[in-house]
């Protein structure tokens, strides 16, 4: 059995119409392990994934099996890190695990436990949310060895006595009729209600339900989100802003992919609660995923009209399962709702010590998750990444470089100075280190030690074109303009499309009444285009002096005089504002 590792997105998309098929084939598939959710759930990941997928040992077959995972990387007590292999879907999946042709269980399950054993570094391997109706989990498990793994089920318990179980997932398993189901899934008076609920919507002018189309969608989503967040925002608030920026993605992706059902009940022009479904075409399931309603509101009961709206169309459709997800809130069950247990099962090595080795692997997956987070603007997340690392390794060139960008952006001179200068002492020659020592010093209007810094880099690298554009701009500020114009004029040469470096030349030539009026327009539009490049980039300085930059080429030029204004309001409340990557770009 041949095992790939998946780890980008575009080999992910590619492989959609073979997933789609062994998701289909697979009876225990369900929802959160579809392409459609999948591929919304993992441009949101911020951590490392890969996905296993196996196919049998013969020339151009196709895939039989898939494995989604995730990697977690955590600072471990005492210095250094543990990495933690947990399940694709953690933390919005109610359900993970993997999907399978049926008759290739016995080959594939050890070929993934194999693999994951053999080829991949971690202590600890958290295989959470699993349904207990999944059956290749527990075969899956079964290979891991006594002798060498501990396998333990754990079971978190609330705190909060109202918190529902997590652990059980209720679900209702529909007939095929309607009215069949209001008289053998439902209790009399839940019958009753339904019944009489339904009819005065169906039959009123007064209420309504309107269901999500394109025209619709943003109104309809921010409906529920609203709804959603007058309820639960202060008892989630650790996670409040990831949920809610998870399920705007997610459902508008949903419906891109035909899969969403969200529906809002209306009194008039005043909707009174709204409900979204994830739809499954393949499986023949509707999964309740998020609700929310005017809470003032109490007759008729908006949360039983929705519901039963949404069974009652599920039913039309042919479905077979109408899934509440995890949690066993009382309401649920009223619905003819049965549970079904989720498993959360951990495997950690009796003796870890081998695996953690590899510090080299560690090291690299601590920098990617590091300069990830740094690109993402996620600085304080960054900033606690780099100094792991180089409690770990301190001389960790990579690290120091990450670093001593970071604290130039939070205006921490001294310390970016420093960490670049430890750069050199281990990289002597680092081109990037000598560059970023050289924007530190230009920042700080120490222009001759700016100055000296690119021209070491340029007899490093003569044809680094950021150098001279920037070494140009030093001089400019000595008043130095004819060298500087040499530097511009250099960096285009070397690449003629380089619009720093042309509008560098520009506000030079500007400053020296060379610029013809209709220059001066054009190039006033792309100032201002830069400042608010830097500006959205966090780094207000530089922003401003493009705006002023482009008001002294058009004294009239409204826009940029309004962003002019903006930014230095801003930068009163920004007062470590960043150097702009004109000069020095976030670590790749």
């Amino acid at each position: 059995m041949q095992i790939d590792k998946i780890d980008n997105f575009e080999t992910f998309k590619k492989i959609r119409e073979n997933w789609d098929s062994v998701y289909g084939a697979d009876s225990q598939a369900q929802f959160f392990l579809s392409w459609i959710w999948l591929s919304g759930w993992l441009q949101m990941v911020h951590e490392p994934w890969l996905i296993l997928a196996a196919k049998p040992d013969t020339q151009d077959s196709s895939y039989v099996a898939f494995f989604p995972l995730k990697i977690l990387l955590t600072h471990r007590e005492g210095g250094g890190f543990e990495t933690e292999i947990c399940m694709a879907g953690n933390s919005m999946a109610d359900y993970t695990g993997l999907i399978c042709l049926p008759g290739w269980e016995a080959e594939i399950m050890p070929a993934f436990a194999a693999y994951i054993q053999q080829e991949l570094v971690w202590s600890t391997f958290n295989v959470k949310s699993i349904l207990e109706t999944d059956t290749r989990m527990s075969l899956f498990l079964s290979h891991f060895s006594g002798d060498t793994f501990e396998l333990s089920q754990l079971r978190i318990q609330s705190t909060k006595v109202e918190e529902p179980d997590i652990y059980l997932a209720p679900c209702v398993s529909l007939p095929d009729d309607w009215e069949q189901y209001l008289q053998n899934c439902v209790g009399v008076n839940t019958r009753q209600k339904i019944r009489r609920f339904l009819r005065q919507v169906d039959s009123s002018d007064e209420f309504y339900i309107t269901h999500v189309n394109a025209d619709n969608l943003e109104s309809h989503i921010e409906i529920l989100l609203k709804f959603w967040e007058s309820r639960w925002k202060k008892q989630k608030e650790d996670t409040f802003e990831t949920i809610m920026t998870y399920n705007r993605l997610i459902l508008r992706h949903c419906f891109e992919h035909n899969c969403l059902y969200l529906s809002v009940l209306w009194k008039g022009n005043r909707p009174l609660g709204a409900i979204a479904n994830f739809v499954d075409f393949q499986q023949k399931s509707m999964l309740f995923a998020i609700t929310g309603r005017d809470q003032t509101f109490k007759n008729p009961p908006p949360g039983l009209i929705l519901h039963a709206d949404a069974i009652r169309y599920a039913i039309q459709n042919g479905f077979k399962v109408y899934d509440f997800l995890m949690g066993n809130e009382e309401y649920k069950y009223s619905f003819g709702a049965k549970d079904r247990q989720i498993q959360h099962i951990v495997a950690k090595y009796k003796n870890c010590q081998n695996r953690q080795q590899d510090v080299g692997n560690i090291l690299a997956l601590a920098l990617q998750l590091a300069v990830r987070d740094h690109r993402s603007h996620r600085l304080a997340k960054a900033e606690e990444g780099y100094h792991q690392i180089l409690e770990t390794q301190s001389n960790h060139p990579e690290a120091l470089y990450g670093l001593g960008v970071l604290m130039r952006q939070k205006g921490e001179y001294q310390t970016a100075e420093n960490l670049l200068k430890n750069l050199l002492q281990v990289q002597p020659n680092s081109i990037k280190a000598l560059f970023s020592l050289g924007n530190l010093y230009q920042a700080q209007d120490r222009l001759s030690e700016a100055i000296e810094a690119y021209h070491q880099v340029l007899a490093l690298q003569p044809d680094a074109i950021a150098a001279y554009n920037n070494l140009g701009y030093a001089l400019q500020q000595q008043g130095k303009w004819e060298d500087a114009i040499a530097c511009y004029q250099k960096a285009l040469e070397l690449q003629p499309s380089c619009i720093e470096a042309e509008v560098s030349l520009a506000n030079a030539l500007h400053a020296q009444g060379k610029l013809s009026p209709e220059k001066q327009a054009h190039y006033a539009a792309i100032n201002n285009d830069f400042g608010s490049k830097c500006k959205k980039a966090g780094d207000f300085k530089t922003a401003i002096a493009y705006y002023r930059q482009s008001l002294s080429m058009k004294p009239d030029f409204a826009e940029a005089r309004d962003n002019l204004a903006v930014a230095l309001q801003e930068q009163g409340e920004h007062q470590t504002a960043t150097t702009c990557d004109r000069k020095t770009p976030v670590p790749a």
